[in-house]
Parts: C-alpha cells; structure tokens; sequence
C-alpha cells in the first residue's frame, strides 16, 4: 500500500514538473523564452527539416528565422489582449470616444505591419536558404497543412 501511494506520488510530480516545463517557456527552451523551441511546435520543425533533408547550416537559418517569427507573433498576441482594456474604457465611458477607437485600430494596423514584415523576412530567408527540390518539397508540405500524414 505505502509503495503504491509513494508511486503516485512521484508520478504527479514528474506530471507536473512536465506542466510546468510546457507552460513556462524559459524552463524548457534552455532559457530562451518563448520561442518555437518547446512542445509540438518544435516537433514539427525537426519532423519538416528531416523531410528537406538540410544542412546544420540550413538548419541554423531556417531555426532563426522561425523562431524570430514566432517571437514577433507572441509579442503581437500581448498587444491584441491588452486590447480588451481599452475597449473596456472606451465602452465605460459616458459617451462613445470615436478617436479612442481609432487609435486602438492604429495600434493593431502597426503591430499587423511588424509581423507582416518579419514573416516576409523570414519567408525570403528560408527560401534563399533552401535549394529547388528542397523548395519543392516544402510548398508541398505547406500545401498539404499542417495535419497531414507523416508530419507528426
């Protein structure tokens, strides 16, 4: 009896030093933060650079571009949520702020324009990265989405 509660005992810790490894990016990604180096999304990008068959030189490229994508992508994912703030006074306010909204707006227009400058960054960086088959491989992967056999 006392083996079996000792067991379980140590297996809810293991669970939850797994937990929080998961959900605290600088516990898992080797103090890092939150990049694309934990969980499934890591999986992934190893199971794509073992399909195009890459260098380490291709690897650290493509590792760096993705990673500073993902990055940028979490730190507009701050900026939409504190939105709701805004919003929030905006609506608690005896009459509606019309220049409150738009600034709001604004500030999603330069966050969206960021991204959208470091995906083509990134994008071009790969594809000058990769050569033609490698290329095509990866269209088809991309074509294919994201649940598709064999990418894990």
């Amino acid at each position: 009896m006392i083996g079996f509660l000792i067991g379980t005992a140590c297996l809810l810790g293991l669970t939850a030093t797994f937990a929080r490894g998961r959900h605290h990016g600088r516990h898992c990604a080797g103090g890092r933060g939150r990049g694309f180096g934990y969980g499934r999304g890591r999986f992934v990008l190893n199971r794509v650079l073992g399909r195009l068959d890459t260098t380490p030189g291709q690897e650290k490229v493509i590792r760096e571009a993705v990673d500073t994508l993902v990055d940028e992508m979490h730190s507009a994912r701050s900026e939409f949520r504190s939105t709701r703030t805004d919003v929030a006074q905006v609506v608690r306010s005896e009459s509606f702020d019309r220049a409150a909204v738009d600034s709001i707006f604004g500030r999603h227009d330069q966050v969206i324009q960021r991204v959208r400058e470091n995906a083509v960054s990134a994008f071009s960086k790969v594809h000058e990265t990769l050569d033609e088959r490698q290329r095509k491989i990866l269209a088809e992967l991309i074509e294919a989405g994201p649940f598709a056999r064999g990418l894990g």
